[in-house]
């Protein structure tokens, strides 16, 4: 016949680990380890793309990490296609070898450099990932220089709000080419004509050409792309 253990007390003390389930070993077994920091926030990953590279059009991938102080909306492709009547920075070869920085939070990109080019063709795709939309781009061109710094040769930026409310829309029936909206250059803004956001091959663009301020002349041609991200999955 069963006959129970007698209670606990002074003269029989319970050992350690008597009474613990055997699951609850288990499942400590199975815990990780503490960590003795916080893991610091991953930063968004940053890409500079030879023009006409494929994967600019394939869906991007995403999952902001756990440490993220701000989700990613989505990605900026830009694409930074030339310049125009630039400032000359050396005035011994009356010439400049350009090339351009994007600054968006504390992200930065840049070009290649045009040796000898004071109208520069760059066709260079930069990507950005967009975390808030109160934040501008920021856009410095440079003139590479071998034994001194680089001369700035003007600055620039735009807004991501426009191309990025476009993107919300539903745009499945809309025709090839339809305008979505028009910015006009106004005193507050960079643009050195009206910038359109459209639906192109089956894509939210949007054209801009920005003046270029604290030099005498220039200005830089882009086209910016908005490109969705897919929450879950790693890039």
């Amino acid at each position: 016949p069963y006959v129970p253990s007698p209670p606990a007390s002074a003269e029989s003390p319970i050992k350690p680990g008597a009474g613990r389930p055997a699951a609850v070993g288990r499942i400590h077994a199975t815990l990780p380890p503490a960590r003795s920091s916080p893991r610091p926030a991953c930063s968004a990953p940053i890409q500079c793309l030879e023009a006409g590279d494929s994967s600019v059009d394939k869906p991007v991938l995403y999952r902001p990490s756990a440490m993220a102080s701000e989700p990613v909306l989505g990605k900026l492709s830009v694409r930074v296609v030339r310049g125009h009547n630039l400032v000359v920075a050396d005035p011994l070869t009356h010439t400049s070898d350009p090339y351009v920085v994007l600054y968006y939070g504390s992200q930065k990109v840049k070009t290649s450099v045009q040796k000898k080019n004071v109208n520069p063709l760059w066709n260079d795709v930069l990507v950005l990932p967009v975390t808030n939309l109160t934040k501008p781009v920021k856009l410095e061109v440079f003139d590479a220089d071998t034994f001194t710094a680089d001369d700035s040769m003007g600055v620039a930026e735009f807004s991501v709000t426009d191309i990025y409310d476009a993107a919300k829309l539903d745009l499945k029936h809309a025709s090839d080419g339809t305008r979505i909206k028009t910015i006009y250059p106004v005193g507050a803004n960079y643009l050195g004509g009206e910038s359109h956001v459209s639906w192109k091959n089956g894509k939210v663009v949007q054209d801009l050409i920005l003046k270029l301020k604290n030099v005498d002349s220039g200005s830089v041609v882009l086209q910016l792309e908005w490109v969705h991200v897919v929450p879950g999955v790693t890039l």
